[in-house]
């Protein structure tokens, strides 16, 4: 989990990473699939999904690419955007 993070933005990326499984599962896609399609670093998914770190934007643009959504559609969760 990223250092100073209130309670509030750990829960808002733990909702970001059970989306972002949500969208891969629903794919058919695995995390290794995931990391090879998007041209991410090995592990990234993996810490995402657990909400263990914070994407960055161009990472969150590959990723969408990769899962054929719109990025806004990685942050559709429980209705919060």
């Amino acid at each position: 989990m990223p250092k100073n993070l209130s309670k509030e933005e750990e829960q808002y990326l733990m909702k970001f990473g059970t989306n972002l499984r949500r969208l891969r599962d629903e794919s058919g896609m695995t995390q290794a699939d995931l990391v090879f399609e998007a041209g991410v670093h090995g592990n990234t998914v993996g810490r995402i999904e657990r909400g263990e770190r914070a994407a960055n934007i161009l990472q969150l643009e590959k990723i969408a690419k990769a899962l054929d959504v719109k990025v806004e559609e990685l942050f559709e969760f429980g209705g919060q955007k």
